[in-house]
């Protein structure tokens, strides 16, 4: 409910009511906090009354309870990537990814149990070393958690319909709507549920019995999943099994959160063939597309994906088309997977035979090199993204998803273009998974309009028309039936289908307290309520429309605020911004007031985000360009300042570590130190940061050691970063400083080692630029360029650094220097021992023992990973990289600043890591303050790449 344009205040009583259930600090009522969970990935958006984050069943019970008492709906939430508004509310939102994360893989990776707030992507790299995977497989596996997996029976590419959740189900947790846990897996699991819910149990058992006598109705449920469907609920579980307690557990798949709240799942993965074939087929008519999809099945395709003209448009900017594309141009992307290369060899022969005497517009090349099979994938799993970043600023886009006849794929797709044409949607897109009759419509609009509201319930209704009248098909085929087609749910299944499910919703749910309107809804206008608005915040982010892909990759994620979640708060507060009432006012200086940390100062600018982005939006790079714009004309000039006079403000900062060391030394005073820094962090929290006796300080860094460069020698300038300059090692740290390590191996490798002129003044600009001071950072790349340029003999010796941050900053320098016709080589450490050195090196040295590496995220931005890996193998036993292992949060300063952000971003690589480092293990990365980070989470130290390098050379 909304008054003047905002959400009623909770009320008290139910926020004491769910205190009590969970703790009051665990029920969040500010504005930000039900804001910014009030958005799936859908068009639609309701703000939640309060959210909850409980920590096990015995709470779960009483918000039940509670919520039943105070006459309030629940709603459970995990990732929010769901495309059909499955995930919102104005009831009380149960967010679970906080604290239902925990996960096992068992029998050799055959089986994996795990709760709802686990994202699939990470099971899946857990899952591969075994040769397994997840069966299900949505475009979103990398962003969506299991619980809406399985709550939404998740599919994909792969997926078809035999290796979906409710297919590879094992058994699951499932506390129903009245607090009776049943777990489905134990082999007494019938006869508790028996003699728990006595009544219940015979109302299942006899509806199950009912159903199978009705003929017809067998009949139609047959018919429907025998393709891809989600739309209702899974009534083939009453054909399917005869114990109602599996009956029970198929029920809870598929019903997105209305029938009970499963805790946790056990499904059987399924084998991932190791050899891989990848092609993109490009046909003139899609009609030929779609009539080449049955004998590229029957020759063994394992995935077949059909896009048509629109799609391909809409990625045209990052797709090199050999051809014009044409109205009617389709492409088939088609994947071959086989256990071995020879097998593989004999899928491709097959696959081409299947082509034989069809008319392609370009040759069919067959890839099997990963990074062209990725880019393949990448591309495909981006085009909803896609349409939505084509589209007008202030417009939403919205994505359906149908199944119908393999056999009719092609001439349902011309017929929904024609429908796209009747209803003013021309600029929409098609595509979907071909082999499964499986098609996607995305398309964009202003729903803030009338007349597009209009337009697009009429288009809905004539959708559903065609897709049930015309070819028999799903309404829904993977997505769920959300809020936007529970109205058709009776159109598709008929009134006695209708009808079961009803039955089947009110023997669990009788009081409608769980997620209602959501699989079933009696308002046939559900569909067009509640739209999201989508004002226009920057061309940064325009593009947004928070699908939650970033999610997973951002550090503060489990602190305070996701990228989506940061652009969500931006859009409102330009929204309520236009809006000229008191209760406006009020909400957006609430939002303000809180997002200065939550969004901006718990930000760590990484731009991971954008990694993960299918249309690499930057919500970092947003969150400097806001603060950017709220820096005065005095701030910008005291950092030009600094930077012209960086020699002096490294030595403050060296000599600011010593004295906060010696101090510290004192009797009181780690107690002073805290005090005078926490007075100043509260002033000026970028400043400063707060300084408590429990947080370790590093020492200052050493001097920089004389490099020895002998004649004859080949060369090589050496940049030490600031951060190796300036920051040294923690307590209790002992060993070569990182610039001694760095002159030792690179002579050892026969290379003399310069220092540009000037160094103490020198910076690549990041610190500044991290501030949102472009001005500085522009100036300190300026003048480290220049330099570089001087040290390097104009171009002709290479240039390292031994921080990768350093190294990406720098490579902006190196893009204005190519400007003008200069051409310098910059690396960093990683990059430059693995194309420079151990090409020239046939048996380098190894250090004994493994090497778990930490990935910054300038090195996985710049594509260095490969480098990375190829060092730690050359010089290493082993190698381990934790599956876990994201950006560490430290970003330059903020490590220092908000330390919590690094603790909450660490926490389950550390954990990670201590599992994997053992005896002998080595702990490394490719920047000091990453390092520092993750020395202070595992409780180890982490070290310089290139100390791993010089190990070596000493073993």
């Amino acid at each position: 409910m909304t008054v003047a344009g905002v959400p009623r205040a909770p009320s008290p009583d139910l926020l004491h009511a769910l205190g009590l259930a969970v703790g009051p600090e665990r029920v969040l009522a500010r504005p930000l906090d039900r804001l910014v969970r009030s958005v799936d990935a859908s068009i639609y958006r309701l703000i939640p009354e309060a959210v909850v984050r409980p920590r096990d069943l015995a709470e779960v019970r009483a918000l039940l309870e509670a919520c039943r008492a105070q006459r309030r709906c629940l709603t459970f939430r995990t990732a929010g990537t769901s495309l059909s508004g499955q995930a919102v509310t104005e009831g009380v939102l149960v967010e679970l990814a906080p604290f239902w994360n925990r996960f096992a893989i068992s029998a050799g990776g055959s089986e994996v149990w795990t709760q709802p707030g686990v994202v699939g992507g990470l099971l899946n790299r857990l899952l591969a070393p075994h040769g397994r995977r997840l069966g299900p497989d949505p475009a979103s596996i990398d962003a969506a958690m299991m619980g809406g997996i399985v709550a939404n029976n998740s599919s994909g590419m792969l997926c078809g319909t035999g290796q979906n959740a409710y297919r590879t189900l094992v058994g699951m947790t499932v506390m129903l709507a009245d607090g009776a846990v049943v777990d489905t897996r134990a082999p007494e699991a019938e006869e508790v549920l028996r003699g728990a819910r006595p009544a219940l149990y015979a109302a299942l058992a006899a509806l199950r019995d009912e159903v199978r006598a009705d003929a017809e109705l067998v009949a139609t449920i047959r018919r429907r999943f025998a393709r891809k469907n989600t739309t209702g609920y899974s009534l083939n579980a009453f054909l399917d099994f005869d114990p109602v307690a599996q009956i029970l557990a198929r029920l809870m798949v598929g019903s997105q959160g209305t029938l009970g709240f499963v805790a946790d799942v056990t499904l059987r993965t399924v084998a991932e063939p190791p050899a891989r074939a990848t092609a993109l087929l490009f046909f003139a008519d899609l009609v030929d597309a779609g009539a080449a999809v049955a004998p590229l099945a029957a020759a063994g395709a394992a995935a077949l994906e059909i896009m048509d003209a629109s799609s391909l448009r809409s990625q045209a900017a990052e797709r090199r088309y050999p051809f014009p594309l044409g109205a009617r141009t389709a492409a088939l992307l088609v994947e071959l997977r086989e256990a071995d290369p020879e097998s593989l060899a004999a899928a491709v022969e097959r696959a081409r035979a299947a082509l034989g005497g069809r008319t392609l517009l370009a040759p069919a090349d067959f890839a099997t090199d990963a990074r062209t099979r990725d880019e393949h994938w990448r591309l495909r799993r981006g085009l909803y993204p896609s349409v939505g970043a084509l589209r007008p600023p202030g417009t939403a886009v919205l994505m359906e998803d149908v199944a119908v006849p393999v056999e009719r794929l092609a001439e349902c797709i011309a017929d929904l273009r024609l429908l796209f044409d009747a209803h003013g949607f021309p600029e929409a897109i098609v595509f979907g998974h071909a082999k499964d009759g499986n098609l996607h419509v995305a398309f964009a609009g202003d729903f803030e309009s009338a007349e597009t509201v209009a337009r697009y319930g009429d288009f809905m209704q004539a959708l559903a028309d065609l897709v049930v009248g015309t070819y028999d098909g799903s309404l829904k085929a993977e997505h769920g039936s959300g809020r936007n087609m529970a109205a058709f749910v009776r159109q598709e299944w008929g009134d006695r289908g209708y009808e079961v499910m009803r039955r089947v919703k009110d023997l669990l749910d009788p009081e409608g307290l769980l997620n209602p309107d959501v699989v079933l809804s009696d308002d046939p206008l559900l569909h067009l309520r509640n739209l999201k608005p989508m004002p226009a915040i920057s061309p940064t982010a325009d593009r947004c429309i928070e699908c939650g892909f970033c999610e997973p990759r951002c550090p503060s994620r489990t602190l305070t605020l996701s990228p989506r979640q940061r652009i969500v708060a931006t859009r409102e507060a330009v929204r309520l911004g236009a809006l000229d009432t008191g209760e406006a006012r009020a909400w957006r200086a609430s939002l303000l007031r809180d997002f200065a940390y939550e969004g901006d100062l718990t930000c760590a600018r990484d731009s991971m985000c954008a990694t993960s982005c299918p249309v690499k939006i930057d919500t970092g790079a947003l969150m400097k360009e806001l603060a950017g714009a709220a820096r005065s004309a005095r701030s910008r000039r005291l950092a030009l300042a600094a930077a012209r006079r960086f020699r002096l403000v490294a030595a403050a900062a060296r000599g600011s570590l010593r004295a906060a060391s010696a101090l510290r030394g004192l009797p009181g005073g780690a107690w002073l130190v805290h005090r005078a820094s926490a007075a100043v962090h509260r002033a000026w929290p970028t400043l400063l940061p707060s300084l408590p006796p429990s947080l370790a300080l590093p020492r200052p860094a050493p001097a920089l050691p004389r490099p020895p460069a002998p004649p004859g020698r080949r060369e090589v300038v050496y940049f030490p970063s600031c951060l190796t300059r300036i920051v040294g090692p923690l307590p209790g740290e002992e060993g070569v400083p990182t610039a001694a390590a760095m002159v030792e191996v690179l002579g050892a490798a026969g290379f003399g080692v310069r220092y540009p002129e000037g160094l103490s003044g020198l910076c690549c600009g990041m610190p500044f630029g991290s501030r949102s001071l472009p001005e500085a950072a522009g100036l300190c790349a300026e003048r480290a360029g220049a330099a570089l340029w001087a040290a390097s003999d104009g171009g002709r010796l290479p240039v390292v650094t031994d921080a990768s941050p350093c190294a990406g900053t720098l490579g902006e320098a190196v893009a204005r220097l190519a400007q003008e016709g200069r051409v310098l080589r910059a690396w960093d450490f990683a990059s430059f021992w693995a194309r420079e050195v151990l090409p020239a090196w046939p048996q380098p040295p190894r250090r004994r023992g493994t090497a778990v590496l930490h990935p910054t995220c300038t090195l996985v931005k710049m594509g260095g990973l490969p480098d990375l890996l190829a060092v730690a193998s050359a010089h290493s036993e082993r190698v381990a990289v934790p599956a876990s292992a994201e950006c560490c949060g430290f970003a330059g300063d903020r490590g220092f600043l908000v330390p919590e952000l690094t603790a909450s971003a660490t926490a389950r690589e550390a954990e990670e890591v201590r599992a994997l480092a053992g005896e002998g293990a080595g702990l490394f990365s490719t920047c000091r303050t990453c390092e520092i980070g993750m020395s202070r989470a595992v409780g180890r130290p982490y070290r310089s790449l290139a100390h791993l390098v010089h190990d070596a050379l000493r073993a």
